[in-house]
Formats: C-alpha cells, structure tokens, sequence
C-alpha cells in the first residue's frame, strides 16, 4: 500500500524538500528563510492560516534534530482535526462531485476494495448526462466481474438510484455504490437534483454514506466544494483523487484543517490498485521522509 503514491506526491515533495532540508538545519530562522518556507507551502497549496501556523511552531520547535523530523512535528502540531477517521461505510455509498472530479473511477475502484474484502457489491450507474459515464462504469465493472444497474430510458437519475438501491438491497449484497453525474456547485437546479437521489433512497434504507470526489488539482477551491455540496446533502467523507502528478499536494493538509471531514481515500491512477486508504502518518513519511 501507498508505494504508487510515493511517486504521485513527487512534484510536492521534491519542493518540500529541497526548502526544508537547506532551510531547517540553522538554530534560528532568518525573516528569509521564513518567507522560504511561506512560499514552500503556499506553492503546495497548504493555505494561508496553516501556513502561518506551521511557521511559528516550527520557531517554537528545537531545530537541532532532523529536518524531518521537525516538520513533521510543527505539522501535526499545526493541523486541526488530523487524526479524523472516516466512518465506516453504510450499506448505500453516494458519490458526488464536480465534473471531471473522478467520480466514475472512484465509484468502480471502490467496489473492488470492497470486493478485494469479500463483500458483495452493485453498481448503480445514475449519470445520465454522459452516456459515456454508464458505458464506462460497465467496462469496470464487467473487469471486476459486479452487476451494475442502468436505465437507458429514463432521465430521472432519483429513478435509477431507487431502483438500483432497491435491487441490492433485495440481493442482500453488503454495498449499492450509486455514481452521479458530476455538476457544478453553483448550479441550484443541478444540486437540488441530488438532494432528491438522496431524499429518494433515504425512503429505502437510512445506511447511506456520502462521499465527494474532489480533485486533488483543485486546491483551495475544493474546500469552496465541500462548503456548497454540504448544503444540499450530508457529506461524510472526502475521495481526493487525480494526486499523480501534482504540486499540490498540500491540499491534503488544508482540507483535514479547516473541515470536520476525514479524507477516506486517495486516488492517483486509473488502476484498480491506484486508490488507498488515507493514513495521515503513512501520507506524512511520503511527503517528507521518503
């Protein structure tokens, strides 16, 4: 687990730490070096306030033990709601996000992690605004070997997501991983559209857990994300996916500060392999040891 990432957290990491291993081996940090550090973690898309924070518990540290060891510290020091677990998932998982956030991916790679457990799992394919997005969840799930549950001839995403969960539900199989059509948050009609799904399959089954898919390139906009999806559904977990590759790694820092959301997993490729747990030790040593 969590070798791919090493790899995904490249861009993040070399910057982190090409700053910190010149900057944190002096007893006492410069007004230059502090503004070193500043731009390190702005660059990674850690956020002001944390920022800051980061900054003066590290003045506040001893800086005579390993550079890593001291970030390390200042950051677990700094980061509000870092050991946050994401609960276990509900008998019904919905995935929601913003186009282009990976939530297909996300939905298919989630059910082999559950399948990997042994559990049973459908598949409720409920975009119906990108066809692709149904053909692309069977592909998946025909490789994985999971039913999925699709109505070509209906509009009514609610529809298919009832008759899906209702399906899985009488099959008794352990998880309905229903897939939304991606949508953007502004967007009143598109949002109002996904509190009925919920409100629909709330009427089967009051096990339901809500995952949004973010993309990890996002940055600071997907706490904005958060704040607005939270308004039409109860979100309960983060999916951060499309980490491969970015210089933003600090997202991850960001989001677990300034939200009461656990991050469950992340994405960052398009394997079945490619999505791990979140662990914020194992996601810490990446970022800064390995």
């Amino acid at each position: 687990m969590f070798n791919k990432t090493i790899q995904s957290f490249f861009k993040t990491k070399n910057r982190i730490r090409d700053t910190f291993s010149k900057v944190l081996s002096f007893s006492k940090l410069s007004l230059e070096e502090k503004e070193q550090i500043e731009e390190c973690l702005l660059a990674a898309d850690v956020g002001w306030e944390l920022t800051e924070k980061i900054i003066n518990n590290l003045e506040s540290n001893s800086l005579d033990a390993k550079w890593e060891d001291i970030m390390i510290s200042s950051i677990k020091s700094s980061v509000d709601n870092l050991n946050s677990q994401y609960e276990k998932f509900k008998k019904i998982i919905i995935i929601v996000g913003v186009n282009g956030s990976g939530k297909t991916t996300s939905t298919a790679k989630l059910a082999q992690y559950f399948k990997q457990k042994s559990k049973k799992i459908t598949l409720v394919a409920a975009d119906t605004y990108r066809p692709a997005a149904i053909e692309q969840l069977k592909i998946w799930a025909d490789r994985i070997n999971i039913n999925v549950i699709s109505n070509l001839n209906t509009s009514d995403p609610a529809s298919i997501a009832f008759d899906g969960a209702k399906s899985g539900i009488n099959k008794k199989h352990d998880h309905i991983i229903i897939d939304t059509a991606g949508r953007l948050h502004t967007s009143k009609n598109l949002m109002n559209e996904l509190s009925k799904i919920y409100r629909v399959v709330s009427k089967l089954s009051d096990e339901i857990t809500v995952c949004l898919s973010i993309d990890g390139n996002t940055g600071q906009n997907g706490l904005k994300q958060v704040e607005e999806f939270n308004k039409y559904l109860p979100i309960d977990n983060i999916i951060l996916n499309k980490m491969d590759g970015t210089a933003k790694g600090g997202i991850v820092l960001s989001i677990l500060n300034n939200l009461s959301l656990p991050i469950s997993f992340l994405g960052y490729g398009e394997q079945y392999d490619d999505f791990d747990e979140f662990d914020i030790d194992k996601y810490l040593d990446i970022l800064i040891r390995k």
